[in-house]
C-alpha cells in the first residue's frame, strides 16, 4: 500500500459526513478543478471560488482535500520528499498554485507533455508535513515525521543517539496530541470562546505542528512574545479544555 493511499484512507476515515453544504461544495470544487478541460467549465457553479480572498479557512482546507483526493500524491518519504497534484488545464493548475502560495507553500508548475497534464509540486520536507496537517492526516504525519527524523539522524555526520531520536519522537507526538485537542475544540464550536492568548497559541501550534516548545517560542516577538514555559502552560490549558469537551459528550 502506498503512502498516498494511507493518507487518503485516513482523510476518509475521519471525514465528517455531516459537514455543511458549503464545505461539500468546496470539496467538489477541488476535485473538479483537477478534471476540468477548461476553467470556464467551472465558472457557472463555482465562480465565487476563483476569488481566493473570499474563501474561508475551512473552504481553503477543503478545496485542498478535494484536490488531494482526486489526483494528489505524496511520495513515500523513505524514497524522497515530494508532493504533487495533476491538472488537465493550465489555468486551473495556476489557480491551485496561487492557493498554495497564499498558505506560504513554495510550489512549482510543470507540464508533462506526453500525458498532457500540468503538475503542481513541491519537495520541501517541512512543507509536506504542513500539507499533511492541513489534510488532517495526523497518523500519517506522525509516521512521516518519524521517518524524516530517522533519515536526518542517519545522514548526519555526528550521529544522534537513540535517546535523541526518542526525544524527537516524543516532541512530535506531543505536538500532534495538541493539534488533535485544537481540532476537538474547533469541531465543538468552542474555538471562538477561547481567550486571545489561547487562540494565538492554538494558531501558532497549527502552523508549526511538530516543533519543540523552544522553537515555537522563537516565532513569537514583540507584544506577543511568549516564553517556553508560558507556551507549555497555554497548551496544557488547551488540552484540558479539549478533555472536558470529550468528557461532556
Amino acid at each position: 500500500m502506498s503512502f498516498s493511499t494511507d493518507v487518503r484512507e485516513e482523510i476518509l476515515e475521519y471525514y465528517n459526513k455531516k459537514r455543511d453544504g458549503y464545505i461539500i461544495k468546496a470539496e467538489r470544487f477541488g476535485e473538479y478543478l483537477t478534471q476540468a478541460q477548461y476553467k470556464n467549465e467551472l465558472m457557472d457553479d463555482f465562480e465565487d471560488y476563483f476569488e481566493i480572498s473570499n474563501l474561508t479557512e475551512d473552504e481553503i482546507k477543503t478545496v485542498i482535500k478535494g484536490v488531494f483526493l482526486s489526483t494528489g500524491c505524496i511520495i513515500d518519504p523513505n524514497k524522497e520528499y515530494r508532493y504533487e497534484a495533476t491538472f488537465k488545464n493550465k489555468a486551473c493548475a495556476e489557480y491551485y498554485l496561487d492557493l498554495l502560495s497564499l498558505l506560504d507553500f513554495t510550489p512549482k508548475l510543470v507540464k508533462r507533455d506526453k500525458a498532457n497534464l500540468y503538475v503542481v509540486y513541491f519537495k520541501e520536507a517541512e512543507q509536506i508535513s504542513y500539507m499533511l496537517s492541513l489534510l488532517e492526516a495526523n497518523r500519517c504525519m506522525l509516521n512521516y515525521e518519524m521517518i524524516r527524523v530517522e533519515k536526518d539522524v542517519n545522514n548526519s555526520k555526528n550521529r544522534a543517539t537513540n535517546c535523541e531520536v526518542a526525544n524527537a519522537a516524543k516532541t512530535i507526538n506531543a505536538g500532534l496530541l495538541q493539534i488533535e485537542a485544537i481540532k476537538t475544540i474547533r469541531n465543538a464550536g468552542k474555538f471562538a470562546s477561547l481567550t486571545d492568548k489561547l487562540k494565538f497559541t492554538a494558531l501558532l501550534r497549527e502552523e508549526h505542528p511538530t516543533d519543540a516548545l523552544d522553537k515555537l517560542a522563537s516565532y513569537t516577538e514583540g507584544k506577543d512574545k511568549v516564553s517556553k514555559s508560558g507556551l507549555k502552560h497555554r497548551l496544557d490549558k488547551i488540552m484540558q479544555i479539549a478533555e472536558e469537551i470529550k468528557n461532556n459528550k
